[in-house]
């Protein structure tokens, strides 16, 4: 699977922006079989500043600073697509489009804990309600 390869990573998003109470960020989806660093599978997550961060490691980070400024205007709808390929991060929000070269892969066991790791949107993947994010997340595809 491309997935746990890491060649594709294609996940597309559209959703009406609403706030994240109790913290100052959540996830928008998580996908990882490890509960400690360097928390190895990929996940994305939304500040209430605006700033999305997207990874495959906790250690190599695409952080786009304040790229959704009107976070907490709920008539605002915003699209993100996320994708890794080969050695590249990518994220495109509301067409513009960013990058990140990374170096490392994914650990052999953190692989195999993948593959029977559900991919959890809007919350933490041990803890559904930590980490949650507050949005109406709409139009989801992973291709």
């Amino acid at each position: 699977s491309s997935l746990l390869t890491g060649t594709d990573l294609p996940i597309n998003y559209s959703f009406c922006a609403g706030g994240c109470p109790s913290f100052n960020y959540g996830a928008l989806f998580i996908r990882s079989g490890r509960e400690n660093y360097p928390y190895e599978g990929p996940s994305a997550f939304i500040a209430t500043n605006g700033d999305v961060l997207f990874r495959v490691r906790a250690d190599e980070q695409l952080i786009i600073e304040k790229v959704l400024p009107d976070i907490a205007n709920s008539a605002v709808t915003h699209h993100l697509e996320f994708s890794r390929r080969g050695s590249k991060l990518v994220a495109e929000i509301d067409g513009k489009k960013y990058e990140k070269t990374i170096t490392k892969e994914i650990g052999a066991v953190a692989a195999e804990l993948l593959k029977r790791a559900p991919l959890r949107f809007r919350g933490n993947y041990v803890i559904s309600d930590y980490q949650p994010l507050i949005l109406n997340v709409t139009n989801i595809s992973i291709n």
